[in-house]
C-alpha cells in the first residue's frame, strides 16, 4: 500500500472536490469566494517569502492548511463561477419592443415522437438594435417538421426567448430532472412552434465536433449499407462508436439486468483497447531518433480523435486524460505512479467543469479503475492454477469482482438493483466486446475493399448476434436481477467506509481498521433496522401528479395499495417513473394495483367494494381510510340530493366531472379539496374559483405537485 506522501496529487484532488461538492450542496457566492480565496493564496505566497516561517519545520502544517485551503477554495470557486454563468438572464420588456436569443447547437439534436430535442448555448440576446452578451445553455424542444429534422449539431439559430426555469419534481422521492440538469449547468427549457425559431447559420464546415458527428454518421451508414441492422447495428453503433440513441428499451434492460451495460457505453476498456492497438502499430518509431516523442505525439493526437469521435463522455474523457498522462511521462522518461496519474486525469477535467464530480458515469469510471488496481491483485492472488485458459477466466472474474466491490454501493444509490449473475455475463462480455472492438475497427478500416469489406460486416454482426443472445440469456435466468433495493446516502458512506478499513485490516494487520469497520457495521445495521421498524408504523394516502391520470395510493405499514385507471401492460414505465422510487423509499412491498374504472363498475354493480387490507373500506365514492374520510366524485358521478351532507375529510375531483362543486357541497362538506391531473385546465379552474367562493381550501395536483397525508 501507498502513503499519501507517495501521491501528493491526491492529497491536492481530495480538497478539491470538498470545495466543489461544498458549493454544489450548499450554494456560495462566486464573488465572495473569489475575494476568499484570493486572500488565502496571496497571503500563502507572503509566507513562503518569509525564510524564518519558511525554515521552520514547526511551522510546516502551517504551509499544509494553506495548501489545502487553497486547493478547497480554488474548486469552490470555480464551480460557483460556472454556475452563475450558466443561467441566461432576460431582461423584462415593454410592450413595443422585440427581442431575441442567438445560440449554436453544442450536441446532436434528438429526435422524438413529437418534438426535437436540441441542447444550445447562448451567444447573445438582441433587444431592438442593441445586443447584450449573455451565456449560459438551454434545452428546446422544437415542433417536429421538415424544418427541425433539418438542424444539426454546430447550426446557429435565432428563437423567441420563451424561457421557463426546468421545473421541479411534483411526486414525492421522484427522479428529479432539474437536479439533473443544474448538474450539466442547464436551468432553462422552451417549447418552440415552427414559427418561433429560424435557423440563420448552418455550422461551419472547420467545426470539429460537427465533423466528428458527420463522420460518426457516415461510419454507422457505412455499416448499414452493408447489411448490418436492427439490434446488431444498434449494439455496434454504441460500442464501437459510442452513439446509443437506437438502442431500444428492452435490449437496455437485458444487459442492464446481467450486469454489462458498462460495454454499451465507451469507456476506459474501449479507449485502452485503442491505446494498445496503436501503441503496437506506431512501435516502429521508437527506433529511429526523436521517435518516442512523435510517437507520444501521435498517440495523443490519435486518443482524442477517437474520445472526439464517440462524443466525449465522462467515461471516455477520463481514460483519455489519464492515457495522455501516461504517454507523456514516457515522453519524458519518467516512471509515472498510476494514482498520481488518475489523480492529474481527474483534477484536469474538474478544473475545466467541476461539475463532472457529479456525474454518475464520472463517479463509476473513476472508482471502477481504482477497485481494479487495488482490489484486483489481492482477489486474483485466492486462486492460482497452471492452465492457460482457467488462469484467465480467473483472471477476468478477479476483474469483475473487484470493479462491483468498488462500485455496488453507488450502484445501489442511483439504480437501486444488482445484477446477480455478473461474474457470468462479464465472462462473456468483456472478451466478446474486445473481440467486437477489434473487428469493428478493422471492419471500418477496409468496409470499402470489394468482398473483404462484405465478409467483415458479416462476421461482426454474428457476433454482436451472439453477445446479444447471451445477455438475453442470462438476463432470463431466474434471479438475475434484485431489485428495489433500499440505499440511502448515509448507508453509501458507511458501506464505502467499510470496505476501506477492510483493505486497510488486509493491507496493515491494524486493530484499528477492524474496530473502524465493526463500528461502521454496526451503525449502518442499526439504521437499517431503524427503518425497517418506522416503515411498519406508517399510514399515508398519496394522490400522485401522473398527467391525464388518476392514482391513489394507500401505504399501511409495508402494505402498499394503488387505485388508478393506469393500464399496467400498457403504462407501467409511466407508474413506475413516477411513483416506484418512493416505494423503495417506503419501503413497501409490490404495488397491489386495483383499476379505477373496475372499482367504479363493481360500485355501480354492488354497494361494497372489498380491498385486501382491513384499514381501508371502500362503498361506492366513498372511501375510508383508518378515521380519514374521503369522497371521489368523477364524470359517472350522478348527483343525488340527500337531507344531510356528510362530513369528510377531502373530496377528489377526478376525471372531469359534470357535476359543478355549488351541488357536490350539498351532499358532502369536506375540509379540503384535491382536484387530480387527469382534469383538465378549464375544470381546474373552475374548481379553485368555486371553491374560492364557497371558502374550502382546494389543492390542484397539476400545479401544486402531489398531494400527500400522514394519518395519525
Amino acid at each position: 500500500m501507498l502513503s499519501l506522501n507517495k501521491i501528493p496529487l491526491i492529497r491536492f484532488l481530495l480538497p478539491f472536490i470538498g470545495g466543489i461538492i461544498s458549493v454544489v450542496h450548499l450554494g456560495f457566492n462566486a464573488s465572495t469566494l473569489l475575494y476568499l480565496f484570493s486572500g488565502v493564496f496571496f497571503t500563502f505566497i507572503l509566507l513562503l517569502l518569509i525564510k524564518k516561517l519558511n525554515a521552520n519545520y514547526k511551522f510546516r502544517w502551517l504551509f499544509g492548511v494553506f495548501i489545502y485551503s487553497c486547493f478547497f477554495l480554488g474548486g469552490a470557486t470555480l464551480t460557483a463561477l460556472k454556475v452563475q454563468n450558466s443561467e441566461v438572464s432576460i431582461q423584462p420588456l415593454k410592450a413595443e419592443s422585440s427581442q431575441f436569443i442567438i445560440a449554436e447547437v453544442i450536441e446532436p439534436p434528438q429526435i422524438k415522437d413529437r418534438s426535437v430535442k436540441v441542447i444550445l448555448k447562448v451567444k447573445g440576446i438582441k433587444n431592438n438594435n442593441n445586443w447584450n452578451s449573455s451565456s449560459g445553455k438551454v434545452i428546446i424542444y422544437l415542433q417536429k417538421d421538415s424544418l427541425a429534422n433539418f438542424i444539426s449539431l454546430g447550426d446557429i439559430i435565432s428563437f423567441e426567448p420563451k424561457l421557463e426555469n426546468v421545473p421541479p419534481p411534483k411526486n414525492p422521492n421522484e427522479f428529479d430532472y432539474r437536479n439533473y440538469l443544474s448538474y450539466h449547468l442547464i436551468h432553462q427549457q422552451a417549447f418552440l412552434r415552427s414559427n418561433n425559431w429560424k435557423i440563420i447559420q448552418k455550422a461551419s464546415t472547420h467545426n470539429l465536433f460537427k465533423i466528428a458527428e458527420d463522420i460518426r454518421k457516415h461510419l454507422i451508414q457505412s455499416l448499414k449499407e452493408k447489411g448490418l441492422n436492427d439490434k446488431e447495428l444498434a449494439v455496434a453503433s454504441a460500442l464501437i462508436l459510442g452513439y446509443k440513441d437506437d438502442i431500444d428499451a428492452q435490449l437496455k434492460s437485458a444487459y442492464s439486468s446481467a450486469g454489462a451495460m458498462h460495454v454499451l457505453a465507451v469507456s476506459g476498456l474501449h479507449v485502452g483497447i485503442i491505446f494498445m492497438v496503436f501503441n503496437i502499430l506506431l512501435k516502429f518509431l521508437d527506433k529511429i531518433k526523436y521517435g518516442s516523442i512523435i510517437k507520444g505525439i501521435l498517440l495523443i493526437i490519435l486518443l482524442w480523435c477517437y474520445a472526439l469521435l464517440t462524443g466525449l463522455s465522462p467515461s471516455v474523457m477520463r481514460a483519455a486524460t489519464m492515457f495522455s498522462f501516461i504517454v507523456l511521462a514516457k515522453m519524458v522518461d519518467r516512471n509515472s505512479n498510476f494514482f498520481n496519474t488518475l489523480a492529474a486525469s481527474a483534477l484536469t477535467l474538474l478544473i475545466i467543469n467541476p461539475m463532472l464530480i457529479m456525474e454518475v458515469g464520472f463517479q463509476l469510471s473513476y472508482l471502477a479503475v481504482i477497485g481494479i488496481v487495488i482490489i484486483q491483485p489481492w482477489v486474483y492472488n485466492w486462486f492460482s492454477t497452471k492452465w492457460w485458459l482457467l488462469d484467465k477466466v480467473w483472471e477476468i472474474s478477479a476483474v469483475s469482482i473487484a470493479a462491483q466491490i468498488a462500485t455496488f454501493p453507488l450502484g445501489l444509490l442511483y439504480f437501486h438493483q444488482f445484477p446477480n449473475y455478473f461474474l457470468l455475463s462479464n465472462l462473456i462480455v468483456i472478451p466478446m466486446a474486445i473481440l467486437i472492438l477489434y473487428l469493428g475497427i478493422t471492419t471500418l478500416a477496409l468496409i470499402s475493399i470489394p468482398f473483404v469489406g462484405d465478409y467483415l460486416v458479416l462476421a461482426l454482426k454474428y457476433t454482436i448476434r451472439f453477445l446479444n443472445w447471451s445477455v438475453i440469456q442470462i438476463d432470463q435466468l431466474p434471479y438475475s436481477l434484485t431489485q428495489n433495493i433500499r440505499f440511502s446516502i448515509s448507508d453509501t458512506w458507511l458501506v464505502y467506509l467499510i470496505i476501506v478499513s477492510l483493505i486497510l485490516l488486509i493491507a496493515y494487520r491494524k486493530f484499528k481498521s477492524f474496530l473502524i469497520a465493526a463500528i461502521c457495521s454496526v451503525f449502518f445495521l442499526t439504521s437499517v433496522s431503524w427503518r425497517n421498524y418506522k416503515d411498519l408504523k406508517q399510514h399515508q394516502l398519496i394522490i400522485y401528479n401522473i398527467p391525464q391520470h388518476t392514482a391513489l395510493n394507500f401505504i399501511d405499514g409495508t402494505d402498499n395499495i394503488l387505485i388508478s385507471d393506469i393500464k399496467l401492460m400498457q403504462n407501467r414505465s409511466k407508474l413506475l417513473f413516477h411513483m416506484q422510487n418512493n416505494w423503495i423509499n417506503k419501503g413497501v412491498e409490490n404495488e397491489k394495483v386495483v383499476q379505477l374504472s373496475h372499482l367504479i363498475k363493481q360500485h355501480q354493480l354492488s354497494n361494497i367494494y372489498k380491498i385486501d387490507n382491513p384499514n381501508l373500506f371502500s362503498k361506492r365514492n366513498y372511501f375510508q381510510f383508518y378515521d380519514y374520510k374521503i369522497a371521489l366524485i368523477d364524470n359517472q358521478y350522478q348527483t343525488k340530493k340527500t337531507k344531510t351532507a356528510l362530513q369528510i375529510d377531502l373530496l377528489i375531483i377526478t376525471k372531469n366531472p359534470r357535476t359543478s362543486l355549488t351541488e357536490l357541497v350539498e351532499n358532502y362538506q369536506p375540509k379540503l379539496i384535491v382536484i387530480d391531473a387527469s382534469n383538465s385546465k378549464y375544470v381546474a379552474n373552475k374548481t379553485k374559483e368555486e371553491a374560492l367562493t364557497l371558502h374550502i381550501k382546494c389543492i390542484d395536483i397539476a400545479t401544486d405537485g402531489a398531494f400527500i397525508k400522514t394519518i395519525e
